[in-house]
């Protein structure tokens, strides 16, 4: 019997891959952001949250699939500086420069460059970011 090809063997509509790896990424970024005890510290306004209030806000937008699952794209932030203030976009695109350079970050905006992921390759990321937040959870001794 001839071997299926890697996109051959997905059983999962594209959305519902993409739905999942959302999930699953976004627990590692939590996951990564927060302190040994589960606290997250909005970088932009200072909040302290537990880390499963904390959102995975994205400084390239998830529209953007070259950067939706960045690691340097995405951090864990409150609610209110992601949703109320919209991304609090100056305050963001400050933080970024401080953290990653001006180079990274105006390149960052200003990558035009369209760029598919084939459903296999979100798979296996959604794989690698599982074993990634079972690290975290042994490593930091939280759970969920």
């Amino acid at each position: 019997m001839p071997k299926k090809s890697k996109k051959e063997k997905s059983k999962l509509s594209r959305s519902k891959v993409v739905k999942k790896l959302d999930a699953v990424f976004s627990r590692f970024i939590r996951f990564r952001d927060c302190d040994k005890h589960g606290m997250v510290t909005c970088p932009l306004c200072g909040a302290k949250m537990p880390r499963k209030k904390a959102q995975n806000m994205h400084f390239i937008s998830r529209k953007n699939m070259k950067y939706r699952f960045d690691e340097d794209n995405c951090h864990a932030w409150c609610q209110r500086c992601n949703v109320t203030l919209n991304g609090n976009y100056i305050e963001y695109t400050l933080y970024m420069v401080n953290r990653y350079w001006v180079e990274k970050t105006e390149a960052m905006k200003h990558d035009k460059q369209a760029y598919e992921i084939e459903t296999w390759e979100l798979e296996e990321m959604i794989e690698y970011y599982k074993l990634k937040n079972a690290e975290y959870e042994r490593v930091k001794n939280l759970k969920n």
